[in-house]
């Protein structure tokens, strides 16, 4: 969106030039709105996000456990994870919750190798899907779902869906924090994503300093201000009864976005945000298989921000609804890294003196705080800061220093985003590889603190 907001701003400047002060001037003239436009646009995204995320900065506090009483059908999406599925059968198999209140199913989907069979030595249910036709993580769920209605015509029913992928890694009070969130009267949840691999390569410590910092200055942001969480593809809640009432019906390269959408549209409720729910997922090894994931992601956003961004917009004013708009200016915002170039790209011009220019052009500029390189020192102080706080408050704090490799990688989101809406209406699923195979107990070095034996008792009780 961004893209476009651009080339519209540089059709129009460029027509205002032309009708105001003939061709002569129409280019210089041209230039300078142009860069007016775009600089507004930046500083609004960037004033946007960093007032959201100051406002929305509280003591994090712990969900308060209550006692078990949703019952759970686990999935674990799965395509040629023979190498990494052992792992979180085990894993799953051996949370803190009641046996009797949970099943693991694994959604071998497609697959040509031995994941079935590495599924099933471990004692979880493997269901098979083979359809050439529609293939993805978004079918492969909307699957499930039917076979779990089947199931539940046989007497087994269950409260809500968590959905995994198969490289993730769960901690153990993962569904005592879920069914507490649900017990609150949520419907949708959406899980904390840690990374199981921070340390292998320079792409592997970019993405973890990605999602460290946006766990907590958006996600959890929007938790304490009551608006909405995006989904993330995996760590991901969804009771049964949204799903027979709304259906997923997401079936995009980014079945997650399509679905917070959807489900924020047709019921006016948000989807909340379990800071505590803790998984672990493989981040890419290498840059290359980092860029076609991006640019995967990308045309799945593109595709939904296409598609959502005006009813959200209209819904939102019609019924005066903020977090609705909020979810919209969430589709339309460029990344962290293209903002930052942007104002550092606009101060430097400032400080340069390249906007000192005479008669009417100068009048422009010089009554326009937009064109003000103090303005730009602010703002990028203050957006910057945004990561590094949230790092701290994450007790990353010694990983610090990973800010310059992942504002460097950060850069890359350029081409990824062009080659993304440039792409948008393709729909070709690309299989990330996973290999590292690490336990939990690896992951949580910490002590575990001891889980509250005085549950609070159930409201309905």
């Amino acid at each position: 969106m961004f893209i476009i907001l651009v080339a519209i701003c540089l059709v129009l400047t460029v027509g205002y030039g032309v009708f105001t002060h003939g061709w002569s001037e129409a280019s210089e003239f041209g230039i300078y709105l142009f860069l007016l436009a775009v600089q507004a646009i930046s500083l609004f995204f960037v004033g946007y996000q960093t007032f959201m995320s100051y406002a929305g900065l509280r003591k994090f506090k712990k969900t308060v456990i209550k006692e078990p009483k949703n019952s759970f059908a686990v999935l674990v999406a799965a395509h040629n994870e023979e190498n990494v599925i052992s792992q979180i059968c085990e894993n799953l198999k051996n949370l803190n919750y009641p046996k009797d209140l949970y099943d693991v199913y694994v959604i071998c989907d497609n697959c040509s190798d031995g994941t079935a069979s590495a599924v099933r030595a471990t004692g979880v249910k493997a269901m098979e899907r083979h359809d050439l036709t529609h293939k993805g993580k978004g079918f492969g769920l909307e699957w499930m779902f039917e076979r779990l209605w089947e199931i539940e015509e046989d007497g087994t029913s269950y409260d809500a869906v968590v959905m995994f992928d198969a490289d993730n890694l769960v901690g153990r009070d993962f569904l005592q924090i879920i069914n507490s969130k649900l017990m609150e009267g949520h419907d949708v949840v959406q899980a904390y994503l840690d990374s199981k691999n921070p340390e292998d390569t320079w792409v592997t410590k970019s993405y973890s300093f990605a999602y460290w910092s946006t766990n907590r200055i958006y996600q959890l942001v929007r938790e304490n201000l009551g608006l909405t969480a995006q989904l993330g593809g995996t760590g991901v809640t969804v009771t049964t009864k949204v799903l027979k009432e709304i259906g997923w019906g997401a079936t995009s390269l980014t079945e997650d976005l399509e679905f917070t959408q959807r489900y924020i549209l047709k019921t006016g409720k948000r989807v909340a945000w379990a800071h505590d729910a803790k998984l672990y997922d493989e981040k890419p090894l290498g840059f290359k298989q980092s860029f076609r994931q991006r640019i995967r992601w990308m045309q799945g956003h593109f595709d939904c921000m296409t598609r959502y961004t005006f009813p959200l917009l209209l819904e939102g004013i019609k019924k005066r609804k903020f977090m609705l708009i909020d979810s919209a200016i969430y589709l339309v915002m460029p990344s962290r890294s293209i903002l930052a170039l942007i104002l550092i790209i606009a101060g430097f011009l400032s400080y340069t003196g390249v906007y000192e220019v005479d008669g009417f052009l100068g009048d422009v500029v010089d009554k326009s705080i937009i064109f003000d390189g103090w303005i730009y020192g602010t703002f990028i102080a203050a957006y910057l800061s945004l990561p590094i706080l949230a790092m701290i408050l994450e007790k990353k704090g010694k990983k610090l220093h990973w800010f310059f490799v992942s504002y460097i990688f950060g850069l890359s989101w350029i081409p990824v985003t062009i080659l993304g809406f440039l792409k948008k209406n393709q729909r070709e699923w690309n299989h990330t590889v996973h290999t590292r195979a690490v336990a939990i107990e690896e992951l949580e070095l910490e002590p575990e603190e001891e889980t509250e034996t005085a549950y609070q008792a159930s409201p309905t009780k």
